[in-house]
């Protein structure tokens, strides 16, 4: 999506952003100059879409209703860049002019509203149609920024950019069909999109994995004919600072093995590799911002299917650290494969790690689809919620609580995969998850199984995969970056 700073003279519709306190009897203000309009006074209510139609000579109007005044934030910029990009777009419209005369009575600067609104602008107008036969026509329109001027509102539009992305690189694997993404077609994407690029990735065959102990992802993958690979992604641009690990779980369709599933449609199980989508999508972000870091993303990939050579209830598994793991239920696989890669991050020399996966019902049924669950060390946990702050993608901080640690006791290995009580499901796959992070090993785990997908679209969200936790991570990645040399992050 490309915008431009400054005005146009071939406008085809003049966007202008309006709070409710614009909208006044007999016209509105505009950057707290009267204009003789005359509105609905829901037109500032938010998410309120308004067209004025105007002369054949003279550009068309679109208000866009940010809602109370002393409320509005980059993140509602974003959503409102989102309904108007989708409409726009509908109608094929070329040339967009955006107002931000509203500015001046908002706290927020041109910069962060100008590079809110490009984001949500290319987020909200994103759509994955390449399986349709008869697909509409795209035209992507130019968009012209009424903005001063300056090199904060071109970083501010370049980190947009860089941002909206890899949200799409993530949203894009994660809503292929479960026929198009195999663990090693994935790895081929992978191998193919950062093959001209600064990020060096690696895949590691069944035969690698089997040298590195991997227990759990061998097991996992063993019921499927397509076999599971580890995809190892780094990007190093000063090997002296502190080695940060991001680790998603790249699960490319889960049926739950032998203990199968019991939903009636579990289409959407392919994108139980969305946290490894997103941690691919964060790559993207990183090698694009140019920043000195020194950073390495894993995620191992598998197929969870039933088969004759697949794995049972009951197995027993020895980890690289020792451990040994009973299989409870087959369907807990994700925290089975996220422990290797954890044990391979330390074996790498990682002094941090963060964790994000698809990874229980039970984080949704406490938290909803609005916010992902984020347990772990504390500093990384204030980082990570301060950084969530930031880019909209909202978390929440659950105990990592030592009281249901027992819950994951096992007659006959060190523990099992699942609970052996019906409570605090997302707890205990964080405490399970714990047993593999080395003590000189910094961890936070995030659980977005609620926030993988929507089913209808809204603000700069559409239906399909969201790409939540690419813009989280990689800006957490900066932020730990900035705060190891002493500095603030964005």
């Amino acid at each position: 999506m490309k915008g431009i700073i400054g005005c146009s003279e071939d406008a085809q519709v003049i966007i202008v952003p309006i709070c409710k306190e614009d909208v006044v009897r007999g016209g509105m203000m505009v950057g707290g100059e009267p204009v003789e309009l005359e509105l609905r006074p829901s037109a500032g209510d938010k998410e309120a879409l308004t067209w004025l139609c105007s002369p054949s000579d003279s550009p068309e109007m679109l208000f866009i209703g940010l809602g109370e005044r002393a409320r509005v934030d980059v993140e509602c910029v974003r959503h409102a860049a989102g309904y108007a990009g989708r409409t726009v777009m509908r109608d094929k419209l070329e040339q967009v002019q955006v107002s931000f005369g509203w500015l001046a009575q908002c706290s927020l600067s041109a910069a962060e509203a100008a590079g809110a609104w490009m984001e949500g602008w290319s987020l909200g107008s994103y759509a994955f149609d390449r399986y349709k036969s008869a697909a509409a026509e795209r035209v992507v329109p130019v968009v012209h920024l009424d903005v001063e001027p300056s090199e904060a509102v071109e970083e501010r539009i370049r980190v947009a950019n860089r941002r909206a992305e890899g949200t799409m690189l993530a949203r894009d694997l994660a809503n292929e069909p479960p026929n198009e993404i195999r663990p090693e077609t994935l790895a081929r994407r992978v191998l193919k999109h950062f093959e001209d690029t600064s990020v060096k990735v690696e895949v590691l065959p069944v035969s690698s994995l089997e040298l590195q102990g991997m227990a759990g992802l061998l097991a996992v993958g063993r019921g499927s004919v397509h076999p599971p690979v580890l995809i190892k992604m780094s990007y190093v641009t000063d090997p002296s600072k502190p080695l940060i690990a991001l680790v998603g779980k790249g699960i490319t369709f889960d049926t739950g093995g032998i203990s199968l599933k019991k939903d009636y449609n579990i289409s959407d199980m392919r994108m139980d590799m969305a946290g490894g989508a997103s941690v691919i999508g964060a790559m993207e972000i990183l090698s694009r911002s140019g920043a000195a870091l020194n950073v390495v993303a894993l995620v191992p990939a598998a197929e969870n299917m039933p088969g004759g050579n697949a794995l049972l209830p009951g197995e027993i598994l020895t980890y690289t650290n020792g451990l040994t793991v009973q299989i409870g239920n087959t369907d807990a696989e994700g925290r089975l494969v996220l422990a290797d890669a954890l044990l391979y991050a330390h074996r790498l020399g990682a002094a941090e790690v963060a964790d994000i996966a698809t990874l229980t019902y039970s984080c949704t049924g406490a938290l909803g689809s609005k916010y992902a669950g984020v347990w772990g060390e504390q500093t990384l946990v204030d980082s990570m919620r301060e950084v969530a702050a930031l880019v909209g993608e909202k978390v929440w901080q659950l105990p990592l609580a030592d009281e249901y640690d027992s819950y994951l006791d096992s007659d006959c290995a060190d523990l099992c995969n699942v609970s052996s009580v019906g409570e605090a499901g997302a707890i205990t796959a964080a405490l399970f998850l714990r047993r593999f992070v080395h003590p000189s090993m910094k961890w936070v785990h995030l659980d977005m199984a609620g926030l993988k997908e929507v089913s209808a679209a809204k603000g700069y969200l559409v239906q399909g995969a969201t790409g939540f936790g690419t813009r989280l991570l990689a800006e957490w990645v900066l932020h730990r970056a900035a705060q190891h040399e002493g500095k603030e992050g964005l």
